[in-house]
C-alpha cells in the first residue's frame, strides 16, 4: 500500500469581482506556486535541499539565523525585539499547504527504508503545520492584538500560539519520552484552556501573559512576552524534530508508540489552527491585515442587497431521497490505519439507518435570510428551552458573522469584510440551525430537522474516493472532492460546487455540519493514557455531534470517523442541512459523574463484584431472616433507607423480593442508578486515585447479572428523623445498614423507623456504635435496646458482623464492620416508654480524644505499622553500614518510630507538627509511663484506658520539639539519619521542606519517607503539591515521580526500590471504624 500523499500546494487569486455572479459548475482552482515533491522529500518549505533517496537523508538540521522575515519558526529564531511587527507579512508569501494525514498501520510489513520514508512523512507533517499556526498569526498586525480576547469566552490568541507547541512538551514529559522541560512556567500555564459551562460562563483568571488592558498601555511587555512564545515555539521545534531524527522507527504505529504521541501533537495542532481561525474571524479589522496563505474563495454572488436578480438566482435547495442502508460507527485502537482520538474507538457496529431525505444544498446565507425576515430570533416557539435561554442573554439578530449597514449585507471572513455571498453556507450556531429547521418545518409542513449522527454518515459514505474502507481517513488524490483542508481556499465557497454520487452537495467540506445528535461514545471505549480527558467532559448532554469538515480541516480533522462535540452555542465555521424524517432523534447519553461524594458511593456500590461485597453480604443476610421469620420473598414489600446509590436494593430485587424500594436523603445519590443505569443501561463515574488523578469507569447494566423482575422504585426522604408515614408505610421489611445511615441525628431516626413498617415487619439496622446513645446504657447493642424499645422486639437470631470497605483514593480506605441487629415491630408502642432515654456525653475532650487515637495507633495493641516503619528503618541503617550516632523523627505527632530508632542510636530527636501531640507524647516518655484513654464504643460511652511502661520500650536518649510553622528549630544539630513519616501531604510547602532537610543531613546520610499522597487543598496549596495535579488537559507527575526528581536534583539518590506498606488507624478500640491505607516509603541517600 502506497503511503498517504500530502497534496501539491496551490496559490489562488486575490482579486474578486464582488458584485458579479460566478456560474461554474467546477471550482476554480489555485495556480501552482511551488514545484511539488513526493510526500518523502524532506519539508514541505524550500529553505533546504535533501536528498529524495532515504539511504542518502540525513535528519533535519533546522537553520538558525536571527532577523525578521516571518512568524514560522523553521527559519530560526524569529527577532521581534526593536523591529515593526506590521513588516511580518511582506516577508512570507507562500500559500497555506493542505494537508493529509500518516499512515501508520497497514497488511503489509515495511522495509526499514520505507519505515524510514513513514519517520520522514511525519517529519514533514509536524514542521507544516506548525508552520502553518504561526502562519495564521501572521493576521494580527500588532502585539497588542495577540492579548485581546477577541472571543470572550475564549482565551486570547497568545495563549494558542503558545498552548499547542506546549502540548508537545507535556505528553511527551508525561509520556516518560523527555526528562527536562523547555520552559516549565508556560507549559504549566498555556496547558490549561477554556470550555465554558454556558455562554456567560467567563474566565475571570490572570495570567503569565498581560491582559489585552496591559497590553495597550504597555506595548514593549507585549511585545517581550510574544518574542518569549515565539523563542519558545523554536526550541520546542527543535526539541521535537531532534527526537524524531533519534527515535527508532516501528511498524506498525500503535496507540503505546513515541510516534503516536507526536501524531497526537499534530493532530492537536490541527485543531487548534481551525478553532484558533474562528477566533481570528471575531476580532476587529483594525488588529488584522491580509495575509496571501489564507485567501478566500472569489467564487459566489457577491452583494450587499439579497433584491438583485443575481442573489435571487441562488440555487434553490430541495430534498433528495437517501434509501435505508447501514453505516458504521466505531473503530478498533488494534487495526487503526491512521491516527484517531479515543471516542473514534470501541466496538465496531454496522447501524441500520432508515430512509430518509436530506436537503440537496448546505443552507445558504439566502435561504436563511428568509428566518432572520419572519422574526425567527425572537419567535420563542422555534427555539429549544436552551436556544431561547442562549437568545434571551445573547440577544442575537442574525448569524455573528454577518454585518448589516444601513440596510446594506456583509459577510466577515477570516482577515476581511466583503458583500454578503448569498450563494455560501450559512454559519450558525447549533441553536439557530434548530430553529431554523422548526421554522421551515412550520412554513412547509414537512418534519424538519438536523440530521443524526448515522443519517450523516450514510451521505458521507457515498463519496466514493473516502469510503468505509479506505483506511478510515483521507484518501484523495490530487482531486479532492470537497473544500477541506485548505484544498481550496481559506473561506466557505458556493453551495453548489461539490456535488457527491447520490445528488447532495458538500458531503462534507465547505463548513461543519451541526447535527442533532448529542456526543456521546461507543461501547467498548477507552481513554488514551497521555490525553484522558479529550472526550470524557463532553459526554453529558451539553455537547452535540458536528459532522463532516470545514474549508480549515486538516489531517484527521477532516477524516470519515473524526467525532468533535461541541457546546450547541458554541461557534466553528459551521452551518447546516435539514432532513425530513419521522422518526425523533433519541439522545440518551450518560454522563459521567464527577461530584467526589457521588463518586466515591458510586464505586462502593459498584466497583466490586457483587459477591462477597458488602452488599450482597447485607442482602443474603435480609433474605435469610425473612425465611426464619416465615415470611416469602414473593410477598415481601421492602424499602432500604438512606440507600445511597442503591446496590443493595438491586441485590434484594435480584434475590427475588417482590417489591423494593430505596430511599435516601439526597436525590442525587440515586439518580445515577434510578435514570442512568436502569433507564438508560449505562453508570458512568470517576474513581479518585491520587490528588487530581482519575480513572473513568463504566458500568452496563448486564453487569448486575440479573432480570429485574420486581417493583423497583426510587424516593427522596429528606429527614430520616421525620418520615412521612403517609407515603412511606406498610412495608414487611426496612433496612438501615449502610455505613453511616443514621445520619446526623441517630436518635431520632430510630425513633421514626416504626413509621415505615407494618405491625409483625422486620427492621434490619446496621452501625458501628460510633454515635451518642442512651447515657445509661452499658454497650452499644443495650443502647439500641432503650431507643427502638418502644416500638420494637429484638428477634432472638444472631447478630452479623459485615465488614466494608470504601476507597477514597488508591491508597485509602475508610473501612470497618457494621453490626446488623434485627428486629420486629410491635403493634402497639409499651406504654411504659414513651419518651426517648437521654443521650450519653462524650467522657473525653476533643484533646484527650486525639492525644489518645495518636497513642493508640503507636503504642496500641495493634500498633504493627509504626513498629515495622522504624525496625524497617534499623534493617536498612545496618546493611547500608550508615552511623548510628543522631537520628530525626518527623511526622505530625511523634512516637513508636522514634522510640524504635532510639534502641540503636545515641541520641534521637522527635519532631512534629502537632504541638499537643509532641507536648503530650514527651510528658508521658518523660513520666516513664504512657496513659491514654480511648473510645471503645461510642454510642455506649465506654472508655478503654492503656498503660505502657516507657522502659518496656527499651528507647534510648530521647528528645522532642514542636516544627513551629512547620520549620525545623535551627539549634537541632545535624543526623545520620533522618525520617519523615505522614507529614509530607499535610505541609503547606512539602518542597521547601524537603530542601531543608538537605542541610540536616550528614554527608552519606540517609533520608527515608513515607506517605499516602493524600493531597489536600485544605492544608497544601495545589501549586505545592509534590504530584497527583492536574494542568489543563495534561497531568502532572506521580507524587512519587515528583519526590524523586526534586530529590534527584537536591544531590540525592535513590538506594532501594519504594517499599509499601499497609496499616490501620482505628477510631474506636472495638475496631469498628477506622481507615486503612497503603504508605509508600522510599530511601535515599545524599
Amino acid at each position: 500500500m502506497k503511503p498517504l500523499r500530502m497534496l501539491p500546494a496551490r496559490a489562488w487569486c486575490l482579486d474578486r469581482c464582488k458584485h458579479k455572479s460566478f456560474s461554474s459548475s467546477r471550482p476554480l482552482r489555485r495556480e501552482r506556486a511551488l514545484p511539488w515533491r513526493p510526500a518523502h522529500s524532506a519539508s514541505l518549505t524550500t529553505e533546504q535541499s535533501v536528498s529524495n533517496r532515504w539511504q542518502d537523508a540525513q535528519p533535519y538540521v533546522l537553520p538558525e539565523f536571527q532577523g525578521l522575515q516571518s512568524l514560522n519558526t523553521r527559519q530560526g529564531h524569529v527577532s521581534l525585539i526593536g523591529t515593526n511587527i506590521k513588516a511580518v507579512a511582506d516577508h512570507s508569501h507562500e500559500a497555506a499547504q493542505p494537508m493529509s494525514t500518516v499512515l501508520l498501520r497497514s497488511k503489509e510489513s515495511r522495509s526499514v527504508a520505507e519505515q524510514e520514508n513513514t519517520r520522514r512523512e511525519i517529519m514533514d507533517y509536524f514542521h507544516a503545520t506548525f508552520s502553518l499556526t504561526e502562519k495564521l498569526h501572521e493576521m494580527f498586525d500588532s502585539p497588542a492584538a495577540f492579548y485581546e480576547k477577541h472571543e470572550r469566552l475564549r482565551h486570547p490568541p497568545i495563549f494558542y500560539l503558545g498552548h499547542t507547541a506546549a502540548f508537545y512538551v507535556n505528553k511527551l514529559h508525561l509520556g516518560g519520552h523527555i526528562s527536562q522541560r523547555v520552559d516549565p512556567i508556560l507549559e504549566m500555564q498555556m496547558a490549561v484552556g477554556v470550555d465554558e459551562m454556558s455562554w456567560d460562563d467567563l474566565d475571570p483568571n490572570s495570567y503569565v501573559w498581560p491582559s489585552g488592558k496591559e497590553a495597550r498601555e504597555d506595548p514593549a511587555r507585549a511585545l517581550a512576552f510574544l518574542q518569549k512564545v515565539l523563542n519558545f515555539r523554536r526550541d520546542v521545534r527543535v526539541l521535537v524534530n531532534d527526537l524524531m531524527a533519534k527515535q527508532p522507527m516501528e511498524w506498525p504505529i500503535g496507540k503505546e508508540s513515541f510516534w503516536w504521541v507526536i501524531m497526537m501533537g499534530i493532530e492537536h495542532e490541527n485543531i487548534h489552527l481551525e478553532t484558533s481561525s474562528v477566533i481570528h474571524r471575531q476580532a476587529t479589522l483594525e488588529h488584522l491585515r491580509k495575509v496571501p496563505a489564507f485567501g478566500s474563495c472569489p467564487q459566489g454572488i457577491f452583494h450587499t442587497s439579497p433584491q438583485t436578480a443575481a442573489a435571487l438566482g441562488c440555487p434553490v435547495n430541495s430534498l433528495v431521497p437517501v434509501s435505508a442502508g447501514t453505516t458504521r460507527l466505531g473503530r478498533s485502537w488494534e487495526e487503526t490505519s491512521t491516527y484517531g482520538w479515543d471516542n473514534e474507538f470501541g466496538i465496531e457496529k454496522q447501524v441500520e439507518v432508515p430512509a430518509f431525505a436530506a436537503s440537496k444544498f448546505l443552507v445558504s446565507n439566502l435561504e436563511f435570510l428568509s428566518f432572520v425576515e419572519a422574526n425567527g430570533y425572537s419567535t420563542q416557539r422555534y427555539w429549544t428551552e436552551e436556544g431561547w435561554g442562549w437568545v434571551s442573554d445573547m440577544k442575537p439578530r442574525a448569524p455573528r458573522f454577518w454585518q448589516q449597514r444601513e440596510g446594506k449585507f456583509y459577510l466577515r471572513t477570516l482577515c476581511e469584510e466583503v458583500p454578503m455571498a448569498w450563494n455560501w453556507p450559512v454559519e450558525v450556531c447549533n441553536h439557530e440551525a434548530a430553529a431554523f429547521c422548526k421554522f421551515l418545518s412550520e412554513k412547509t409542513g414537512k418534519s424538519l430537522r438536523l440530521p443524526s449522527e448515522t443519517e450523516y454518515l450514510r451521505l458521507r459514505d457515498s463519496v466514493p474516493t473516502d469510503v468505509q474502507d479506505s483506511a478510515h481517513g483521507p484518501a484523495w488524490g490530487a482531486d479532492v472532492p470537497g473544500n477541506v483542508s485548505l484544498a481550496y481556499w481559506a473561506s466557505p465557497c458556493p453551495v453548489d460546487l461539490f456535488p457527491s454520487p447520490i445528488g447532495v452537495y458538500d458531503a462534507f467540506g465547505n463548513v461543519w455540519q451541526h447535527s442533532e445528535t448529542h456526543i456521546d461514545v461507543f461501547d467498548g471505549f477507552r481513554t488514551h493514557p497521555l490525553y484522558d480527558d479529550f472526550t470524557t467532559p463532553t459526554i453529558g448532554g451539553l455537547h452535540s455531534r458536528i459532522m463532516g469538515a470545514s474549508f480549515l480541516s486538516c489531517g484527521t480533522v477532516a477524516s470519515r470517523d473524526n467525532r468533535f462535540g461541541f457546546r450547541r452555542h458554541f461557534y466553528q465555521h459551521a452551518g447546516f442541512r435539514y432532513v425530513e424524517s419521522d422518526l425523533p432523534v433519541i439522545n440518551s447519553v450518560s454522563p459521567y459523574e464527577r461530584d467526589r461524594e457521588i463518586c466515591d458511593a458510586l464505586r462502593f456500590h459498584f466497583d466490586a463484584p457483587a459477591e462477597g461485597s458488602f452488599h450482597a453480604r447485607l442482602a443474603e443476610v435480609c433474605t435469610d431472616v425473612l425465611e426464619k421469620q416465615g415470611l416469602s420473598l414473593e410477598s415481601t414489600k421492602a424499602v432500604e433507607l438512606a440507600c445511597g446509590p442503591g446496590r443493595q436494593v438491586l441485590e434484594l430485587a435480584r434475590r427475588g423480593v417482590a417489591s423494593v424500594h430505596g430511599a435516601d436523603r439526597s436525590a442525587k445519590f440515586l439518580q445515577g442508578t434510578a435514570q442512568r443505569l436502569l433507564t438508560g443501561g449505562r453508570l458512568r463515574w470517576t474513581n479518585y486515585l491520587e490528588g487530581d488523578f482519575t480513572v473513568v469507569r463504566e458500568m452496563q447494566v448486564q453487569e448486575l447479572s440479573m432480570k429485574l423482575t420486581a417493583d423497583v422504585q426510587w424516593h427522596q426522604m429528606p429527614d430520616l428523623a421525620s418520615i412521612d408515614e403517609h407515603k412511606f408505610q406498610n412495608y414487611n421489611l426496612a433496612i438501615l445498614a449502610q455505613p453511616g445511615a443514621l445520619g446526623p441525628d441517630p436518635v431520632a431516626t430510630l425513633g421514626s423507623l416504626h413509621r415505615v413498617l407494618k405491625p409483625e415487619g422486620i427492621l434490619v439496622l446496621g452501625t458501628q456504635y460510633d454515635w451518642p446513645g442512651a447515657r445509661q446504657a452499658a454497650s452499644g447493642v443495650e443502647a439500641l435496646t432503650l431507643h427502638l424499645g418502644q416500638w420494637f422486639d429484638p428477634i432472638p437470631v444472631d447478630a452479623v458482623d459485615i465488614p466494608f470497605s470504601v476507597q477514597r483514593t488508591a491508597r485509602i480506605f475508610d473501612s470497618g464492620v457494621q453490626h446488623v441487629t434485627f428486629w420486629k415491630r410491635r403493634s402497639e408502642p409499651r406504654p411504659e416508654q414513651k419518651q426517648a432515654p437521654p443521650q450519653s456525653v462524650l467522657p473525653l475532650s476533643s484533646e484527650e480524644l486525639a492525644v489518645g487515637q495518636h497513642l493508640e495507633s503507636h503504642f496500641g495493641p495493634q500498633a504493627e505499622y509504626p513498629l515495622a516503619c522504624g525496625s524497617r528503618c534499623l534493617e536498612v541503617v545496618r546493611s547500608l553500614g550508615i552511623s548510628t550516632n543522631r537520628a530525626l523523627e518527623l511526622s505530625n505527632g511523634p512516637g513508636r518510630v522514634a522510640a524504635e530508632l532510639a534502641k540503636a542510636f545515641s541520641h534521637v530527636d522527635c519532631g512534629g507538627a502537632s504541638t499537643e501531640l509532641v507536648h503530650s507524647t514527651r510528658d508521658l516518655f518523660l513520666g516513664g509511663e504512657l496513659r491514654w484513654k480511648v473510645l471503645e464504643d461510642r454510642t455506649a460511652s465506654n472508655v478503654v484506658e492503656r498503660t505502657l511502661p516507657s522502659r518496656s520500650l527499651a528507647a534510648g536518649n530521647l528528645d522532642f520539639f514542636c516544627m513551629k510553622e512547620q520549620v525545623i528549630p535551627d539549634d537541632v544539630g545535624s543526623y545520620d539519619v533522618i525520617c519523615v513519616f505522614d507529614l509530607l501531604d499535610r505541609l503547606r510547602s512539602p518542597k521547601e521542606f524537603l530542601q531543608s532537610l538537605k542541610g540536616r543531613l550528614n554527608p552519606s546520610g540517609l533520608l527515608v519517607l513515607s506517605s499516602c499522597y493524600d493531597w489536600s487543598e485544605d492544608l497544601t496549596p495545589k501549586e505545592n503539591w509534590l504530584g497527583g495535579f492536574r494542568y489543563g488537559d495534561n497531568d502532572g507527575p506521580s507524587s512519587y515521580a515528583g519526590l524523586r526528581e526534586l530529590l534527584t536534583a537536591e544531590g540525592f539518590k535513590e538506594v532501594l526500590p519504594p517499599e509499601e506498606s499497609w496499616f490501620c488507624v482505628a477510631q474506636q478500640a472495638d475496631g469498628r471504624t477506622g481507615r486503612q491505607m497503603q504508605a509508600q516509603m522510599t530511601f535515599c541517600r545524599l
